[in-house]
């Protein structure tokens, strides 16, 4: 029988946590994804057969449409949605290496917990950049690596601009940074696109924060805030 979408409880939050702590040997035990004790069927969607996903985008496209049933409003904090579905999805999240072990990374990547952190959840944040964005959100969500586990972490880029909400929600802010620190060629992040320094995604969320004191940006024409950034950003700015 296929599998439905299914939202843990608090027994199956802590158990599953307690599972990762325990260091996640072997698969997610089927129980825990299953079983009444530890999580209760969310909706009447059955989930398709698990496929490997090349990147976050992809994650993110397939879990838009495999939501669509739901309202953005009511799962977007569910964090026993969350968490299951990390679960669910952890072999790709955390894959066990040709060595037997798996690299694991702090539980709030798998475990939806602190809303100030909620941008680093691994399944969360494709979900909802693809449902804000669409489309335009791929740069952040896709890597010029030949990555082996994909699912398993996210750029130093999307990290500094989803550090603030206000950045990430925004269509302006969003297409500003794909302007500046995408290929205009092949859509994927150019090369420096994780500085530190001037002219960097950490830069460009504190000089719209700065901006947002005096303009409206959320919705500003892209090309009006472009003209308001700083010097600093210009040799980026190559279109």
């Amino acid at each position: 029988m296929a599998d439905e979408i299914r939202c843990f409880n608090q027994d199956g939050m802590s158990a599953f946590s307690e599972w990762l702590r325990e260091g996640a040997a072997g698969p997610v035990p089927p129980d825990l994804l299953r079983d009444d004790s530890f999580s209760s069927r969310l909706c009447g969607t059955e989930l398709p057969v698990e496929r490997p996903f090349p990147d976050r985008y992809e994650l993110g496209c397939h879990l838009v449409q495999l939501l669509d049933s739901l309202p953005a409003q009511d799962i977007s904090y569910n964090a026993g949605l969350w968490t299951w579905l990390a679960a669910k999805y952890f072999g790709q999240l955390s894959p066990i290496g040709a060595d037997g072990t798996r690299t694991l990374r702090k539980e709030y990547v798998y475990v939806l917990s602190d809303q100030r952190i909620y941008y680093r959840h691994l399944v969360r944040t494709p979900w909802f950049l693809v449902s804000k964005h669409g489309e335009a959100c791929r740069f952040l969500l896709v890597s010029t690596l030949n990555d082996p586990a994909p699912l398993s972490r996210q750029s130093y880029l999307l990290d500094q601009l989803a550090a603030r909400r206000f950045v990430i929600t925004s269509p302006t802010l969003v297409a500003a940074a794909r302007r500046l620190y995408t290929d205009p060629r092949t859509g994927l992040p150019r090369r420096g696109a994780g500085a530190k320094g001037q002219g960097s995604p950490r830069r460009l969320a504190l000089i719209a924060n700065q901006l947002s004191l005096t303009y409206d940006i959320s919705d500003m024409p892209v090309e009006n805030f472009m003209r308001l950034l700083p010097s600093e950003f210009r040799w980026l700015d190559l279109r």
